[in-house]
Protein backbone atom coordinates (compact mmCIF):
# COMPACT_ATOMS: atom_id res chain seq x y z
CA UNK A 1 0.00 0.00 0.00
CA UNK A 2 1.28 3.47 -1.09
CA UNK A 3 1.82 6.11 1.87
CA UNK A 4 -1.09 8.44 0.20
CA UNK A 5 -3.22 5.65 -0.16
CA UNK A 6 -2.68 4.13 3.46
CA UNK A 7 -3.35 7.81 4.86
CA UNK A 8 -6.52 8.05 2.74
CA UNK A 9 -7.60 4.47 4.00
CA UNK A 10 -6.62 5.70 7.77
CA UNK A 11 -8.51 9.04 7.35
CA UNK A 12 -11.70 7.16 6.03
CA UNK A 13 -11.64 4.74 8.85
CA UNK A 14 -12.43 8.36 10.85
CA UNK A 15 -15.62 8.35 9.20
CA UNK A 16 -16.43 4.74 9.61
CA UNK A 17 -16.07 4.98 13.04
CA UNK A 18 -18.40 7.62 13.69
CA UNK A 19 -20.98 5.45 11.38
CA UNK A 20 -20.62 2.87 13.96
CA UNK A 21 -20.62 5.05 17.34
CA UNK A 22 -24.33 5.88 15.88
CA UNK A 23 -25.11 2.65 16.16
CA UNK A 24 -23.21 1.68 19.71
CA UNK A 25 -21.75 2.92 22.54
CA UNK A 26 -17.79 3.39 23.42
CA UNK A 27 -18.42 0.47 25.64
CA UNK A 28 -19.32 -1.89 23.26
CA UNK A 29 -17.32 -0.73 20.54
CA UNK A 30 -13.82 -0.88 22.53
CA UNK A 31 -15.00 -4.47 23.48
CA UNK A 32 -15.44 -5.46 19.98
CA UNK A 33 -12.47 -3.55 18.43
CA UNK A 34 -10.15 -4.02 21.50
CA UNK A 35 -9.59 -0.40 22.11
CA UNK A 36 -10.09 1.98 25.03
CA UNK A 37 -12.69 3.90 25.39
CA UNK A 38 -10.48 7.00 25.71
CA UNK A 39 -8.88 5.87 22.61
CA UNK A 40 -11.83 5.52 20.90
CA UNK A 41 -13.10 8.76 21.58
CA UNK A 42 -9.90 11.01 20.13
CA UNK A 43 -10.02 8.62 16.51
CA UNK A 44 -13.85 9.97 16.53
CA UNK A 45 -12.95 13.35 17.29
CA UNK A 46 -10.49 13.55 14.70
CA UNK A 47 -7.22 14.27 17.54
CA UNK A 48 -5.74 11.35 16.38
CA UNK A 49 -5.15 9.46 13.30
CA UNK A 50 -6.00 5.19 13.72
CA UNK A 51 -3.12 3.46 12.69
CA UNK A 52 -2.97 0.67 9.65
CA UNK A 53 -4.25 -2.21 11.60
CA UNK A 54 -6.54 -0.75 13.86
CA UNK A 55 -8.17 1.13 10.42
CA UNK A 56 -8.39 -2.67 9.55
CA UNK A 57 -10.34 -3.80 12.15
CA UNK A 58 -12.80 -0.66 12.03
CA UNK A 59 -13.79 -1.79 8.25
CA UNK A 60 -14.26 -5.25 9.28
CA UNK A 61 -16.24 -4.27 11.72
CA UNK A 62 -18.21 -1.56 9.67
CA UNK A 63 -19.28 -4.30 7.28
CA UNK A 64 -20.05 -6.80 9.78
CA UNK A 65 -22.13 -4.40 11.84
CA UNK A 66 -23.37 -1.83 9.45
CA UNK A 67 -22.65 -2.29 5.68
CA UNK A 68 -23.67 -6.15 5.09
CA UNK A 69 -27.37 -5.35 6.48
CA UNK A 70 -27.96 -1.92 4.94
CA UNK A 71 -26.75 -3.87 1.53
CA UNK A 72 -29.89 -6.49 2.24
CA UNK A 73 -32.17 -3.95 3.11
CA UNK A 74 -31.79 -1.78 0.04
CA UNK A 75 -32.19 -4.75 -2.30
CA UNK A 76 -35.26 -5.20 -4.41
CA UNK A 77 -36.28 -8.16 -6.22
CA UNK A 78 -38.85 -8.19 -8.49
CA UNK A 79 -41.74 -11.00 -9.54
CA UNK A 80 -39.34 -12.16 -12.27
CA UNK A 81 -36.24 -12.53 -9.50
CA UNK A 82 -34.37 -9.67 -11.30
CA UNK A 83 -32.76 -7.82 -8.65
CA UNK A 84 -32.27 -3.67 -8.38
CA UNK A 85 -29.62 -2.41 -6.59
CA UNK A 86 -30.46 1.23 -7.71
CA UNK A 87 -30.19 2.61 -4.22
CA UNK A 88 -26.92 0.85 -3.22
CA UNK A 89 -24.94 2.26 -6.55
CA UNK A 90 -26.15 5.93 -6.97
CA UNK A 91 -25.65 6.50 -3.17
CA UNK A 92 -21.90 7.77 -3.24
CA UNK A 93 -21.14 7.39 0.80
CA UNK A 94 -22.13 4.11 0.74
CA UNK A 95 -20.77 2.73 -2.13
CA UNK A 96 -17.35 4.23 -1.03
CA UNK A 97 -17.65 2.47 2.03
CA UNK A 98 -18.74 -0.59 0.33
CA UNK A 99 -15.18 -0.50 -1.79
CA UNK A 100 -13.37 0.30 1.03
CA UNK A 101 -14.48 -2.68 3.22
CA UNK A 102 -12.53 -4.32 0.38
CA UNK A 103 -9.76 -2.48 0.11
CA UNK A 104 -7.51 -5.20 1.69
CA UNK A 105 -7.76 -8.01 -1.41
CA UNK A 106 -8.48 -5.44 -3.91
CA UNK A 107 -4.60 -3.60 -2.90
CA UNK A 108 -3.10 -7.23 -3.98
CA UNK A 109 -4.45 -6.77 -7.36
CA UNK A 110 -2.21 -5.25 -9.57
CA UNK A 111 -4.50 -2.18 -11.23
CA UNK A 112 -3.47 0.36 -14.09
CA UNK A 113 -7.32 1.07 -15.13
CA UNK A 114 -10.77 0.39 -14.37
CA UNK A 115 -12.80 -1.11 -16.72
CA UNK A 116 -16.69 -1.53 -16.99
CA UNK A 117 -19.45 -1.55 -19.29
CA UNK A 118 -22.54 1.43 -19.30
CA UNK A 119 -24.18 2.07 -17.61
CA UNK A 120 -24.85 0.76 -13.45
CA UNK A 121 -21.47 -0.38 -13.64
CA UNK A 122 -20.10 3.17 -14.35
CA UNK A 123 -20.59 4.40 -10.23
CA UNK A 124 -18.41 1.79 -9.39
CA UNK A 125 -15.72 1.59 -11.67
CA UNK A 126 -15.24 5.38 -10.98
CA UNK A 127 -15.70 5.16 -6.70
CA UNK A 128 -13.02 2.24 -7.75
CA UNK A 129 -10.41 4.65 -9.59
CA UNK A 130 -10.93 7.55 -7.14
CA UNK A 131 -9.92 5.55 -3.94
CA UNK A 132 -6.83 3.78 -5.97
CA UNK A 133 -6.26 6.99 -7.98
CA UNK A 134 -6.37 5.39 -11.47
CA UNK A 135 -8.18 5.78 -14.36
CA UNK A 136 -11.73 4.46 -16.20
CA UNK A 137 -12.38 2.80 -19.27
CA UNK A 138 -16.32 1.90 -20.02
CA UNK A 139 -17.36 -0.24 -22.89
CA UNK A 140 -20.28 1.56 -24.18
CA UNK A 141 -23.48 -0.27 -26.18
CA UNK A 142 -24.17 1.93 -29.36
CA UNK A 143 -20.88 3.67 -30.79
CA UNK A 144 -20.68 7.27 -29.83
CA UNK A 145 -20.92 9.75 -31.96
CA UNK A 146 -17.31 11.23 -32.96
CA UNK A 147 -15.62 8.20 -32.54
CA UNK A 148 -14.04 6.57 -35.46
CA UNK A 149 -11.81 3.81 -34.08
CA UNK A 150 -13.43 1.15 -31.89
CA UNK A 151 -12.75 -2.27 -30.66
CA UNK A 152 -15.99 -4.38 -31.55
CA UNK A 153 -17.00 -7.53 -29.83
CA UNK A 154 -20.34 -9.92 -29.47
CA UNK A 155 -21.75 -9.78 -26.15
CA UNK A 156 -23.49 -13.11 -25.76
CA UNK A 157 -26.16 -14.18 -22.98
CA UNK A 158 -27.09 -17.19 -21.86
CA UNK A 159 -30.55 -17.27 -23.79
CA UNK A 160 -28.15 -17.33 -26.95
CA UNK A 161 -29.70 -13.68 -27.58
CA UNK A 162 -26.20 -11.23 -28.12
CA UNK A 163 -25.73 -7.40 -28.95
CA UNK A 164 -22.40 -5.78 -29.87
CA UNK A 165 -20.38 -3.75 -27.24
CA UNK A 166 -18.11 -1.07 -27.96
CA UNK A 167 -14.69 0.56 -26.30
CA UNK A 168 -12.74 3.32 -28.21
CA UNK A 169 -9.59 1.90 -29.49
CA UNK A 170 -6.87 4.34 -26.84
CA UNK A 171 -9.20 3.40 -23.96
CA UNK A 172 -6.92 0.35 -23.24
CA UNK A 173 -3.08 0.07 -23.53
CA UNK A 174 -1.30 -2.79 -24.64
CA UNK A 175 0.38 -4.56 -21.33
CA UNK A 176 -2.03 -2.52 -18.64
CA UNK A 177 -3.39 -4.42 -15.92
CA UNK A 178 -7.30 -4.18 -16.22
CA UNK A 179 -9.56 -4.73 -13.29
CA UNK A 180 -13.21 -5.37 -14.32
CA UNK A 181 -15.89 -3.98 -12.04
CA UNK A 182 -19.94 -4.08 -12.90
CA UNK A 183 -22.71 -3.61 -10.19
CA UNK A 184 -24.08 -7.18 -10.22
CA UNK A 185 -22.90 -10.34 -11.87
CA UNK A 186 -25.93 -12.73 -12.66
CA UNK A 187 -24.97 -14.51 -15.44
CA UNK A 188 -20.82 -13.61 -16.41
CA UNK A 189 -22.16 -12.36 -19.67
CA UNK A 190 -20.70 -8.60 -19.51
CA UNK A 191 -17.57 -10.17 -17.64
CA UNK A 192 -16.94 -11.94 -20.82
CA UNK A 193 -17.36 -9.64 -23.08
CA UNK A 194 -14.92 -7.13 -21.15
CA UNK A 195 -12.53 -9.74 -21.09
CA UNK A 196 -12.56 -10.41 -25.00
CA UNK A 197 -12.35 -6.55 -24.95
CA UNK A 198 -9.11 -6.91 -22.94
CA UNK A 199 -7.74 -9.80 -25.32
CA UNK A 200 -8.53 -7.90 -28.09
CA UNK A 201 -6.77 -4.75 -26.91
CA UNK A 202 -3.96 -7.04 -25.67
CA UNK A 203 -4.17 -6.03 -22.07
CA UNK A 204 -3.81 -7.89 -19.25
CA UNK A 205 -7.01 -8.53 -16.68
CA UNK A 206 -5.73 -8.85 -13.51
CA UNK A 207 -9.23 -9.14 -11.40
CA UNK A 208 -12.85 -8.41 -11.20
CA UNK A 209 -15.04 -6.41 -8.76
CA UNK A 210 -18.58 -6.54 -7.76
CA UNK A 211 -20.75 -5.71 -5.23
CA UNK A 212 -23.21 -8.11 -5.66
CA UNK A 213 -22.63 -11.70 -7.44
CA UNK A 214 -25.89 -14.22 -7.86
CA UNK A 215 -25.31 -17.69 -7.13
CA UNK A 216 -22.00 -19.81 -7.37
CA UNK A 217 -20.84 -16.72 -10.47
CA UNK A 218 -17.65 -15.83 -8.47
CA UNK A 219 -16.34 -19.11 -8.02
CA UNK A 220 -17.37 -19.58 -11.86
CA UNK A 221 -15.85 -17.12 -12.79
CA UNK A 222 -12.37 -17.59 -10.95
CA UNK A 223 -11.98 -20.70 -12.68
CA UNK A 224 -13.07 -19.60 -15.71
CA UNK A 225 -10.68 -16.51 -16.03
CA UNK A 226 -8.22 -17.56 -13.43
CA UNK A 227 -8.33 -14.46 -11.77
CA UNK A 228 -9.29 -13.25 -8.35
CA UNK A 229 -12.72 -12.20 -8.37
CA UNK A 230 -14.21 -9.80 -5.29
CA UNK A 231 -17.48 -9.44 -4.52
CA UNK A 232 -18.62 -7.65 -1.20
CA UNK A 233 -22.03 -9.94 -1.15
CA UNK A 234 -23.17 -13.37 -2.62
CA UNK A 235 -26.54 -13.80 -2.99
CA UNK A 236 -28.44 -17.19 -3.61
CA UNK A 237 -31.16 -16.99 -6.35
CA UNK A 238 -33.69 -14.17 -4.72
CA UNK A 239 -36.84 -14.46 -4.17
CA UNK A 240 -39.36 -11.40 -4.85
CA UNK A 241 -39.27 -8.78 -1.93
CA UNK A 242 -40.04 -4.84 -2.79
CA UNK A 243 -39.71 -1.24 -1.11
Amino acid sequence: MKKFEELMYRLNSIEALRILKTMMPYKELSSMLNIPPTALSRYVNGHVIPGLEIARSIFNLLKKKYLIMEVKNRIIVDEFGVVDNSFIIYDPVLLKYIILSEYERMNSVKIDRVLTIETDGIPVAYQIASIFGKEVAVARKSKEIGVRKFIEIKQVFGSGTYRYIYLHKDALRRGEYVLLADDIIRTGAAMRALMNLCREARANVSGIFTVISIGKMRERLEEEFGVPVISFMELAEAAPRHL
